[in-house]
């Protein structure tokens, strides 16, 4: 399995429909890519989308305040977009992910008015389900193959239960660590309605 394309529109800086597309890894080319530029380029703004688009929750490792910092607000000469996207393109001809697609496409959406919506190849799906198909490919919004900007102090100083957390994705524990909460959620709210 290998990042094929990342496509942005509207996600922080990323006014225009832009569309990246990365080099399929050879014998010859492991299929390493460098992002080079001049500070404020927005280099780190990419792998915020990829995290993103992954799933993350967390509006501090995406360097915001607010979920709505995400969308482009506007320039001198371009008014503010009403939503942001970022789709992400998996190649998955070796079926690293459990799957029957040969491509697999997850897009993100969030709208100003707070709507948010995540998609796989093109039909609606939940956070969750995202989540579970990508912690069985061992591959994540927290997985060690994905590191922003400042994460390798960030782990350095992890609480325990952080850095337990964050060995249990890299070590591909994480689908079972879902499951676990799904049914322990689903055993809280049975234990409720029993009131």
């Amino acid at each position: 399995m290998h990042l094929e394309r990342l496509e942005l529109q509207g996600f922080k800086t990323f006014a225009n429909h832009t569309v990246l597309t990365f080099p399929t890894p050879t014998a010859e080319n492991r299929g390493l890519t460098s992002i080079v530029g001049p500070n404020g380029s927005g280099k780190s703004n990419l792998s915020d989308a990829i995290r993103w688009v992954l799933g993350e929750q967390s509006m501090k490792q995406l360097r915001s305040k607010k979920s709505e910092a995400v969308i482009f607000h506007g320039a001198d000469k371009r008014g503010r977009s009403g939503f942001a996207e970022v789709a992400m393109t998996l190649n998955n001809a070796d079926g690293a992910m459990p799957i029957e697609y040969k491509e697999v496409m997850i897009t993100r959406r969030l709208y100003r008015d707070g709507k948010s919506e995540y998609l796989l190849n093109g039909s609606p799906v939940r956070l969750i389900d995202v989540q579970l198909l990508l912690a069985r490919a061992n591959f994540g919004e927290k997985h060690y193959s994905v590191i922003g900007q400042g994460m390798i102090d960030g782990i350095l100083v992890l609480s325990a239960d952080e850095r337990r957390e964050f060995f249990e994705e890299a070590t591909g524990v994480r689908p079972l660590e879902i499951k676990r909460r799904q049914s322990v959620s689903k055993l809280l709210a049975t234990q409720e309605n029993k009131r």
